[in-house]
């Protein structure tokens, strides 16, 4: 931590060294003093056998130190503290020896004296600089905390937070085996949603816990800290072959929780556990904002899109229904006026064009929310019960099969879409093809005559068409229908010159919010849903498999 190396320190190995020295040199004085002085008993015990007693402690404090959670400085602190004690009282010991000599009235055995006193201060100094030490330690944990946790604050999404979370544990407080659960409330479960990269590359998948199976659903449930030195002594434990040993369950609330584990039994104390518990606060503080701050913009990019929606319904309404009507409205002035039965039928052909006008309208609206539910669809199959609709005497169409995960339904309107386009646009006998990407998607072309590049983005837009039937409607629900399911569509030229529709899965996520990410396909187009979803707070949702349990509790 950057607190600590800013205070002088020795490396541990010194550190130790130095106060196992100073406790055998001092045992050493007084086991000399116990064999060489013919002393009482009572002198004996007091002034030789405690004395020695003390100095082995001191001795033994080296390697206890060592093997401590203390870093470097704070070991450095503790055998400072040692040597000054030591040496003060010897000190002072030192004058009052001094000062018996010079009443002509000296100490019997003064070297031993000063050797006791010597020891009793190293002692005393080693304990006091071992709670000074402490408190150091702990304001360093604290100040590097406080610096780490306020990356939380610019953490934007509750993934970034998750994550952000996990990389302090690891690298501020070194407890690389950290993860955070989060509370499904539909599943009534505590689903993984982040792991630290140490913890992902020591075990296998993370499990989901229920209520009932693991100590950290005991600890959300409870609302308190838990630490377990030994996990092994708890049946409730969720895998009883967990190679973590201890571990401390931060509850976030009813977020969900953070656990900290290590392979080594006793590894956590009392300052790891209260650090834990601050970061647990701040990460449970950081995700309410984030989850918070996710709703808002989603809320924002739904209104910004249905108010883009409203201004394309409003120019349709205003003036490509308005034209049909007026034709309408005309000729059947003129049938009333001369009787021509012409008129009526000039009338009712326009009266088409609104009612065909109106559907593709109702198709527009509907696009763009989530698809529904998918699950794996032959290409070719729901091409032809597309095709089924759309088949004109002299056009062809030509497919390879790709299995791909769709919604079935919302998948046929977009190739009838194309197809429709292909045979308006390609005629005469048109041929079209229906096929797999070599890079995960599908396309459909025809040999038709194509169109200029700098009109392919234009194609998309709502109401463009450069054909007197159209309406502009059927590209866009093609494009809306493709994002719906989280894949990208270019328009490039086909193999025989003609328009060729490329999807490709895994495209960018829409911003407006209003489809799930999908993932993408596998060699042969197939792919499951994939990665979280997070709902509101109090009902998260970490889409990770939940059958997993080696190495976890």
């Amino acid at each position: 931590m950057d607190a600590t190396d800013e205070r002088v320190s020795v490396p541990r190995p010194i550190g130790a060294a130095a106060m196992s020295a100073l406790g055998l040199a001092l045992a050493a004085v007084h086991l000399n003093h116990i064999i060489t002085g013919e002393l009482p008993l009572s002198e004996m015990l007091f002034g030789g056998v405690f004395p020695l007693f003390l100095a082995a402690a001191l001795a033994a404090g080296g390697p206890l130190l060592y093997r401590s959670r203390l870093d470097a400085a704070a070991i450095t602190t503790t055998v400072a503290w040692g040597y000054i004690g030591g040496v003060a009282l010897a000190c002072v010991s030192l004058l009052v020896v001094a000062h018996q000599l010079a009443k002509g009235d000296p100490l019997h055995g003064s070297g031993y004296v000063v050797a006791v006193t010597a020891t009793g201060g190293s002692l005393v100094g080693a304990v006091t600089g071992r709670y000074d030490a402490l408190n150091r330690q702990k304001a360093d944990y604290i100040s590097s905390l406080q610096e780490a946790t306020a990356a939380l604050s610019g953490a934007t999404t509750v993934d970034e937070v998750c994550s952000r979370a996990v990389e302090i544990a690891n690298d501020v407080l070194e407890i690389p085996l950290t993860g955070i659960w989060l509370y499904d409330e539909d599943a009534e479960a505590l689903r993984p949603a982040t792991v630290a990269d140490p913890a992902a590359d020591a075990f296998e998948t993370p499990p989901t816990y229920r209520p009932g199976n693991s100590l950290s659903w005991a600890a959300f449930e409870s609302g308190e800290i838990k630490r377990y030195d030994d996990l092994s002594a708890h049946e409730s434990r969720h895998n009883p072959d967990t190679i973590v040993c201890s571990e401390i369950v931060v509850p976030l609330g009813d977020v969900g929780v953070m656990n900290f584990g290590s392979t080594e039994p006793s590894r956590f104390d009392d300052l790891e556990e209260t650090v834990a518990g601050l970061l647990g606060t701040a990460t449970e503080a950081a995700l309410v904002r984030a989850d918070r701050e996710q709703t808002l913009r989603t809320q924002r990019r739904r209104l910004e899109r249905q108010n883009e929606r409203l201004g394309e319904f409003t120019s349709v309404v205003s003036h490509d229904l308005r034209n049909p009507l007026s034709v309408a409205k005309g000729r059947i002035e003129l049938a009333r006026e001369d009787g021509d039965e012409a008129h009526l039928q000039a009338a009712t052909d326009a009266l088409d064009d609104m009612e065909s006008l109106i559907d593709d309208l109702l198709d527009l609206a509907k696009q763009g929310r989530d698809v529904g539910e998918t699950e794996p669809v032959s290409l070719a199959a729901v091409a032809e019960d597309a095709w089924k609709n759309i088949e004109v005497e002299g056009a062809t169409l030509t497919m390879v099969d790709l299995t791909l995960e769709a919604d079935a339904d919302r998948l046929r309107q977009l190739l009838e879409n194309l197809l429709r386009n292909a045979v308006v646009h390609a005629a005469p006998d048109p041929e079209i093809r229906v096929g797999p990407l070599p890079d995960e998607g599908f396309f459909v072309e025809d040999d038709g005559p194509g169109v200029p590049e700098a009109d392919r983005e234009r194609v998309f837009e709502v109401g463009y068409t450069d054909h007197d039937d159209g309406t502009g409607f059927g590209l866009p629900i093609v494009r809306r229908i493709a994002d719906a399911h989280g894949w990208s569509v270019r328009l490039a030229e086909g193999s025989a010159g003609g328009v060729r529709f490329e999807f490709r899965f895994g495209g960018d996520r829409d911003e407006s919010g209003d489809r799930p990410d999908r993932q993408r396909g596998g060699s042969r187009g197939f792919g499951a849903a994939s990665g979280r979803r997070v709902g509101s707070v109090g009902r998260r949702l970490g889409r990770l498999p939940d059958d997993g349990t080696a190495g976890w509790r």
